[in-house]
């Protein structure tokens, strides 16, 4: 058994399920690459605020309602909770020290995605022109701008997390009387 998954596979679910997964594909995920993970760990995850919730979306066609799906982010938040638990991490440490930006940033991420997209859309509405060229450029200044944001934000997002690993005893159980003084 597998105690989290590699980047590579990450990385391809990421790829194949871009719109999201069903709990019963994202605990499916796991347990095909021999990972264990199960529904009730998932609500606990989402209700400790460690994935992010589910959002209802129609399914196409007559009568079929709708289900929840997960944003396919939640692949790689869970395999990180996996990661960090192996090594020993409690689930309050990672609430703590790992997750307490990661929402913030991936709702930035998201929003800046779709708006350069809109933008894009937008400009791509006007016929050829001047103007049209100047607010194309000036789009594509912005989406540096946004990648560099980004960067920055998670360059000091691994720096502060870093910078709280030294103060962590491991090992865990009881304190020796030295550690105690």
């Amino acid at each position: 058994m597998q105690v989290a998954l590699t980047e590579a596979q990450v990385r391809e679910i990421e790829q194949t399920n871009p719109h999201g997964l069903t709990s019963q594909e994202l605990v499916g995920v796991f347990e095909t690459h021999a990972v264990k993970f199960s529904e009730a760990t998932l609500r606990k995850y989402v209700q400790l605020g460690l994935v992010p919730r589910s959002r209802r979306v129609g399914r196409k066609g007559k009568h079929l309602g709708s289900r929840g799906v997960y944003p396919v982010r939640a692949v790689r938040r869970i395999n990180t909770i996996k990661r960090l638990m192996a090594e020993r991490y409690t689930i309050e440490e990672i609430q703590a020290r790992f997750l307490t930006f990661k929402d913030n940033i991936e709702t930035l991420d998201e929003a800046l995605s779709e708006l350069t997209r809109l933008f894009d859309e937008r400009i791509a509405e006007q016929p050829p022109s001047p103007t049209r060229d100047r607010l194309g450029r000036e789009l594509e200044s912005i989406k540096k701008v946004a990648d560099q944001l980004l960067t920055g934000v998670h360059r000091l997002e691994k720096l502060i997390v870093s910078s709280g690993d030294q103060a962590r005893p491991r090992g865990g159980g009881a304190a020796s009387p030295t550690e105690l003084l």
